[in-house]
């Protein structure tokens, strides 16, 4: 979600975005009258583009922030929305804001449809139909939500939708009856007493047929899960799959299995354990937890492996007759970013409005730790910075059992290339290099403006996270026999979604980088021109391996820390990771940079 100054009592308001059409002066007045509902009566943080007009405003990217960090999406039912949602291109530059804001909901429809579920809401407003939507929404299968009034009345049922807030709750479920069994005609043995340890299927196949997994569905989830060692949060979808938090099931849980195994090996431990005919295997309840904690990752490899698994259980669930799938657990990771947001002061050289975000994998909304919201905006240099950053750091600033992972530098074109990653921090007792103990990477805020950059980034990022790269597309090297085509490797680049990651190697990189940017490259690799200088400096191409954009910022922090690498060699590579996903804020950091 964006990162926004919100007060600690608004952060828990979910955001609203209004998407709408300008069909006539009397539907206009019945939308700003929603908005202001939402906002007085309902308490939601609604935005509006006639509210936000009361300042200039580059409206493309205004239109991407509010889409990308709303909550929800309401969209107004009206004759010019249907149109102009269903035009296959704009027209004339009318209807602008309705084209490209519908073509981002077919885009994200596409890609998680479940969560455009969740998120896209249908609202018909006084006097508006049903039939009024674009016909790609399926309004007919959709629920919407009926404004008969515009008043606090006429908005109880979308605020509730909006809150969390149901009208009616089903009735908690007692427990399952427990029956003794009939005896064997044959006099079998009987079962073993209730609470006996769970019988486990060893046998080869045991869990293939019509209620268990065949062996295509194991060979596919072994293509995804093989070799990947559990993480610290896994426990939790193991535990999961043996019933919801809480459940005597999920209190008696085994502990999960022990040595060197990967997460495939924790799939058969759970598939040769026996289940209920007609019930969902515990496998497929752990890959559906398993889905759910890489989906909350930082990098585009943990979002693809989500998007597999998601996948695999759909497949599976679509083969067979099987109830629906628990609700998907809340993974807790307690991985965090810090984003330091610098911006130059327009009157003072050298000085900087500074802000300092902490962003965590749990889905709660970024908090801002300097300032504190209440606090007036601060001005320092570039040291100052690092004196707060290093406050930032201390134990229990972060939250208890919070594990700091990457440090962001959000930053305007001319600071790139400073040295964030050398920043020596005090940590406990000694000072250590920022970038030894943690990824550091570069964000660059001037060059996402622009609705066209900002698409194209987006849909790097999207098939970055769809592809397993095995056809070496994700990277290309610029060198120095391409200095004279860098006009025509930016028309290359505009026209698909890859490369996303460009490495620089000219012996002046910052031409390269201007390219890679300007073509809307999420990923921009370099070495910074004080240390290309230096003769004894080993090109980029010997300290860093690019072919797995990925891993980049693991294996950028992993040269900080080799020991075998010289000190300015280690030190010389600038990371650029500018995340779609978690875009920054733009808005000036205080009043003093609204000039003109």
């Amino acid at each position: 979600m964006g990162i926004e100054g919100d007060t600690a009592s608004e952060r828990a308001r979910p955001r609203i975005f209004i998407s709408y059409a300008h069909d006539d002066p009397a539907h206009i007045r019945q939308v700003e009258t929603l908005y202001e509902l939402l906002r007085v009566k309902g308490g939601l943080d609604a935005r509006l583009d006639s509210y936000a007009g009361v300042q200039s405003q580059d409206w493309p990217w205004w239109m991407h922030q509010q889409y990308t960090d709303a909550d929800f999406v309401l969209v107004i039912a009206s004759p010019e929305y249907k149109v102009r949602g269903e035009r296959p291109e704009p027209l004339d530059g009318v209807g602008l804001g309705v084209f490209w804001e519908t073509r981002r909901m077919m885009t994200e429809m596409y890609d998680d449809y479940q969560r455009w579920l969740r998120r896209i809401l249908l609202v018909v407003l006084p006097g508006r139909s049903e039939k009024e939507f674009p016909a790609f929404m399926g309004a007919e299968r959709i629920s919407r939500f009926q404004v008969p009034t515009l008043d606090e009345t006429g908005i109880e049922s979308l605020v509730r939708r909006i809150t969390g807030q149901p009208e009616r709750v089903e009735p908690p479920m007692g427990p399952i009856p427990v029956y003794p069994p009939q005896s064997s005609l044959l006099s079998a043995p009987s079962p073993g007493p209730a609470g006996a340890p769970e019988v486990r299927d060893v046998a080869e196949g045991a869990d293939e047929g019509a209620h268990g997994l065949d062996a295509q569905a194991w060979r596919l989830l072994a293509d995804i899960l093989q070799g990947v060692a559990p993480p610290r949060w896994a426990e939790q979808a193991y535990q999961w799959s043996f019933g919801e938090t809480g459940s005597l099931g999920w209190t008696a849980a085994p502990p999960v299995p022990v040595g060197d195994v990967d997460l495939y090996a924790w799939a058969r431990d759970l598939g040769e354990r026996r289940h209920p005919p007609g019930t969902v295997p515990k496998a497929i309840i752990f890959v559906q937890a398993l889905a759910a904690g890489f989906a909350a990752g930082e990098n585009p490899a943990e979002r693809r492996r989500a998007r597999e698994l998601n996948t695999w259980v759909t497949r599976f669930l679509s083969d067979g007759e099987l109830p629906a799938l628990p609700a998907v657990p809340r993974i807790e990771r307690t991985e965090a970013t810090l984003t330091v947001r610098l911006a130059e002061h327009p009157q003072r050289q050298g000085s900087f409005h500074v802000e300092i975000w902490r962003r965590t994998t749990d889905g709660r909304r970024p908090e801002r730790l300097r300032p504190e919201p209440s606090s007036a905006p601060i001005v320092v240099d570039v040291e100052g910075a690092r004196r707060l950053l290093e406050d930032c750091l201390r134990p229990g600033t972060l939250g208890p059992g919070v594990r700091l992972q990457r440090v962001e530098f959000a930053v305007s074109d001319g600071l790139l290339e400073e040295g964030f990653d050398q920043w020596e921090v005090r940590l406990r007792r000694d000072s250590r290099a920022l970038g030894k103990v943690y990824e550091v990477v570069v964000r660059c805020l001037d060059r996402r403006w622009g609705a066209d950059l900002a698409e194209r980034w987006s849909s790097r990022w999207r098939w970055l996270t769809r592809q397993r790269d095995r056809n070496g597309l994700a990277t290309v090297w610029v060198g120095d026999e391409h200095a004279g085509q860098l006009d025509d490797l930016v028309g290359e680049w505009y026209e698909t979604d890859h490369p996303v990651c460009v490495a620089v190697s000219m012996a002046q990189a910052r031409p390269g980088v201007d390219a890679a940017l300007d073509a809307g490259m999420p990923v921009v690799v370099w070495q910074r021109a004080c240390d290309r200088e230096d003769p004894t400096v080993p090109l980029l191409p010997k300290l860093v391996d690019v072919s797995d954009v990925s891993r980049l910022p693991l294996d950028v922090k992993a040269l900080r820390r080799d020991r075998d690498v010289p000190d300015r060699a280690r030190a010389s590579v600038v990371l650029l990771w500018d995340d779609p996903d978690h875009p920054v804020g733009v808005e000036p950091l205080s009043d003093a940079n609204l000039i003109a």
